[in-house]
């Protein structure tokens, strides 16, 4: 039955290239029908914060590009292996289709086709491949309507950009990226020839699955380029001794939960939810990910320890990272867990309780509302009555215990004192730890609770590390930004996100949180490990919530601000604390990322004022304290006006006037 559609083709197609009469009943067909718009799903291609590319999205593997960019040995390759008389017919090969019948008959079998380039690309445009004698016709059909409509060029540009190369490559530039790493237009004739034997069979020629088939294919198009004159055998023996170097192909593991925000959220948002555009639309996606960064974050997470299966052969504690750009929102990494093929739950964006890292909010409230970092509060045992709650609420400090003294401001946030950061948050007013929250960022519920301070309501990380740009950045929130431009195959820009900023933090506020939070990372501080890891100045704040279930960081210097969460997915505890263990995670990525950044302090905004202070009383330094004493900053207004007078000279000084006293002097 074969032999029989086989021989009844090669006299249809020899009649229909003889018979004028056949055009004009193509030409009523035409007036009935008009031939379909080729539109061949496109490859969209997403790009990190350098504009190199990350990672390809395809319903088919395909890059359009005019035949101009398409190298001549990949031309001539095609044209010696598929249709050497392309230029010289309209459609049909009468000769070589006669050439393909005899062979197969010659064979036994039907193993060799006599299609043109032309009559393949109506094939592929627009038909199945099922083989029936109605396809056929079809074909036939719109092979005439492509050779009428288009110049030859074309339809030959057409097709290189439409046929299957295997490996999930559509197009010849698809396939010399996918194979070579390279563009079309810079293929050798080794390569050339490589690809162009492809199309015969995508899998069993693959260099990558079966290197001698491939090897024997290419030697084959070779030998056919030199019988249609192409090359000459010196050119041939050369392309034949040419070392081919594959490009090597990795998983996007590093990038995988990044790019599945991207693409599920961001653009499903940007396009109502359509993602046809994504897979099939060719888009060119520049992204804020900086790939270094990004890769250091999975490590991170990757690598925390000890860790064990749960009952879905899950590892647990799991993780998440995010690091922001503060001066412009540009988000450089995010990481959701361990390995996005064991578990796609991004916890980057899941609610978690974030403990004390939730302080500085209040702390910020504070002294927008008066407070100093030298204001004492004492920390002892204390009960508080909660409207609406019978039983009075009894908070402790770290270690359940209390330190039962009197704490500054600046100490007790250093040590995360719990006591102080809740009569300071009852003092203020309690909405105003939740105005001031919901100013810098945080968008999850909030409520004027007692234990708020603690981190005892739920955030996401995300939205948590953003709210410590304005700390780092002078007081200017900022919208976190994952995608810089989206660009359609015809190039033009159909989204492009410029930083959006808005001052909501007094920048001597901001300064003198960031001051303060510099003590967190120094010896005596909650997170002190990460000083000898993360060699700049830095700010930040660990915490850890209530009955050990999560664990955070987020921290910051004035190029980058970074946020780390440990935690078990079914709020289990877990042998991690912020400062002890996220904090260390936390030092060990800002130290790495930013290797090559020059070491910048935080710069004083006006209306911060200094004063040295008195070792001892924590006033003004006076004339008869001990020296050196300690900087303190102020709000300018705010700093106090007496110094220190705790400090007396012994009643034999007034005798040696001139020499300054200190505990010291013999």
């Amino acid at each position: 039955m074969n032999f029989f559609r086989c021989f009844l083709i090669v006299i249809i197609v020899l009649l229909l290239s003889v018979s004028g009469s056949f055009g004009y009943l193509v030409y009523t067909i035409g007036e009935m029908e008009q031939l379909p718009e080729p539109s061949p799903p496109l490859t969209t291609r997403i790009y990190d914060c350098r504009d190199e590319l990350m990672a390809v999205r395809y319903e088919e593997n395909r890059v359009e590009v005019p035949l101009e960019q398409v190298s001549e040995h990949l031309i001539k390759a095609t044209l010696a292996v598929e249709d050497r008389r392309f230029y010289r017919h309209h459609g049909f090969d009468p000769a070589g289709l006669t050439r393909a019948l005899l062979n197969n008959i010659k064979g036994g079998q039907t193993s060799q086709g006599g299609s043109t380039i032309t009559q393949q690309l109506a094939k592929n445009l627009y038909l199945s491949h099922e083989r029936t004698l109605e396809r056929k016709v079809k074909e036939a059909l719109y092979t005439i309507h492509l050779e009428r409509r288009y110049h030859k060029d074309e339809i030959l540009e057409m097709y290189l950009n439409t046929i299957y190369y295997g490996h999930a490559a559509y197009g010849i530039e698809a396939a010399a990226q996918t194979y070579f790493g390279k563009s079309a237009a810079d293929l050798s004739l080794g390569e050339a020839a490589l690809l162009a034997g492809l199309p015969k069979g995508p899998a069993y020629y693959s260099p990558l699955l079966n290197p001698e088939a491939a090897e024997q294919r290419q030697r084959t198009v070779l030998s056919q380029m030199a019988d249609a004159g192409f090359i000459d055998e010196s050119e041939k023996e050369a392309a034949l001794r040419e070392e081919l170097v594959f490009r090597e192909h990795t998983f996007e593991e590093s990038s995988a939960y990044f790019l599945d925000y991207v693409i599920n959220t961001e653009l499903a948002e940007f396009f109502n939810g359509d993602l046809d555009p994504v897979y099939r639309g060719g888009l060119n996606i520049y992204t804020t990910i900086d790939q270094e960064m990004q890769q250091l974050a999975q490590e991170i997470i990757a690598g925390i320890s000890p860790f064990s299966l749960d009952e879905n052969g899950i590892r647990q504690p799991q993780g998440a990272l995010v690091a922001i750009e503060p001066d412009t929102g540009y988000v450089r990494a995010m990481v959701g867990g361990r390995d996005f093929r064991e578990t796609s739950l991004n916890r980057a964006l899941a609610l978690r309780s974030p403990g004390s890292a939730f302080k500085p909010f209040v702390y910020a409230a504070a002294l927008e509302n008066g407070f100093t970092a030298i204001d004492q509060v004492r920390c002892e045992a204390t009960s508080f009555i909660e409207e609406g709650i019978d039983e009075p609420y009894a908070p402790t400090d770290v270690g359940r215990g209390f330190h039962n003294r009197e704490l500054t401001i600046r100490e007790a946030l250093a040590k995360s004192c719990n006591i102080v950061a809740i009569k300071v948050h009852d003092q203020i007013g309690k909405e105003k730890a939740v105005e001031m929250a919901r100013r810098l960022g945080i968008s999850s519920h909030l409520g004027p609770y007692f234990s708020l301070p603690l981190g005892t309501k739920e955030v996401t990380l995300l939205e948590l590390t953003a709210a410590f740009a304005p700390f780092a950045n002078g007081g200017f929130r900022v919208k976190p930004l994952f995608i810089r431009k989206v660009v359609d195959s015809q190039g033009i820009v159909l989204l492009e996100n410029e930083p959006q900023k808005g001052q909501v933090l007094d920048p001597a506020v901001a300064f003198l949180v960031t001051d303060m939070l510099k003590d967190v990372l120094t010896e005596g501080g909650t997170a002190g490990g990460a000083s000898s890891i993360l060699n700049r100045p830095a700010a930040g704040k660990s915490g850890t919530s209530q009955g050990s279930k999560n664990a955070h960081m987020v921290g910051y210097t004035p190029q980058l601000l970074a946020g780390i969460y440990i935690g078990d997915d079914y709020e289990k505890p877990i042998e991690f604390s912020g400062g002890g263990h996220a904090a260390p995670l936390w030092a060990w990525f800002m130290e790495r990322a930013l290797k090559d950044a020059p070491v910048l302090d935080f710069k004083i905004p006006d209306g911060i004022t200094s004063r040295t202070l008195c070792p001892v009383s924590g006033l003004p330094l006076g004339p008869y304290c001990p020296e050196p004493g300690r900087a303190e900053y102020f709000i300018k207004g705010t700093e106090p006006a007496e110094e220190c007078r705790l400090c007396r000279p012994p009643f034999w000084w007034p005798w040696l006037p001139s020499i300054k006293y200190s505990p010291s002097f013999p």
